[in-house]
């Protein structure tokens, strides 16, 4: 039985930890050839080895123009296209507005806005030969709420708001669709660290369903929005939050 993913070629940012990791091994498991990038050279190796052929691993600093273009000259060589594109990669440093210094706004600013905004670029012209595509960005609730603390990095996860909305919009009679997909507290390494090892107490008294959630859970939504379940959905948000937004 065929996955729902079957014949798609996705890159993945972010993908050696945390949900970027399930992403992989999950659009994997539903039929995609999966090209993946991250900065931890042997957690991509070993996913990579584990998953077979159909995957592969490239480093990938997704602020830099150049290895763009080498990961998409990767894909295009290996699997002949390029479908699917999921903008994960991010990064999140807390705050006071008046301690912020501007080598963290540098690095918030170059991972979290412009990295989406080159994979853009760089995908488009594959997926015009492929036909169409869809392209999922992964945002925060920082970038539809106010959280203290986390000014700078909300001013990034709200650009990537508007860049996709007007992404979409641009993308659309190209049948290229663009979506934002935000998650809530999920249990990675990332909110452990934030929290001091507290975040399953912390996000759970936040969430109306009253735990957080676990990086497979954010899978599903992506898959769908990769499929052609979807193929009328583009400019969207889709919050995976148990509530917590709202």
């Amino acid at each position: 039985m065929g996955g729902r993913l079957d014949g798609k070629v996705a890159i993945v940012t972010g993908g050696t930890r945390g949900m970027g990791e399930a992403e992989v091994r999950g659009l994997a498991a539903e039929g995609a050839k999966v090209v993946f990038g991250g900065r931890d050279q042997a957690a991509g190796q070993r996913i990579a080895a584990e998953l077979g052929q159909d995957v592969l691993y490239r480093p990938l600093d997704v602020g830099d123009e150049e290895d763009w273009r080498r990961l998409v000259a990767d894909a295009l060589d290996r699997y002949g296209r390029v479908t699917s594109l999921v903008n994960n990669a991010g990064v999140q440093i807390m705050s006071p507005i008046a301690d912020m210094r501007q080598e963290d706004l540098d690095r918030l600013y170059r991972t979290n806005q412009l990295g989406p905004l080159l994979g853009i670029k760089h995908v488009v012209g594959a997926m015009r030969q492929a036909g169409a595509g869809s392209i999922v960005n992964i945002g925060s609730p920082a970038g539809v709420k106010g959280l203290p603390r986390l000014t700078g990095y909300a001013g990034t996860k709200a650009a990537l708001l508007g860049i996709t909305k007007s992404a979409a919009v641009e993308l659309a009679s190209e049948q290229i669709r663009v979506n934002l997909v935000i998650p809530g507290f999920f249990e990675t390494a990332v909110l452990m660290e934030a929290t001091g090892g507290r975040g399953a107490e912390i996000g759970a008294r936040f969430t109306p369903m009253g735990r957080v959630a676990q990086p497979p859970e954010i899978v599903g939504t992506i898959v769908y929005l990769l499929s052609e379940d979807s193929r009328f959905v583009t400019g969207a948000e889709i919050r995976v939050d148990g509530g917590y937004t709202v």
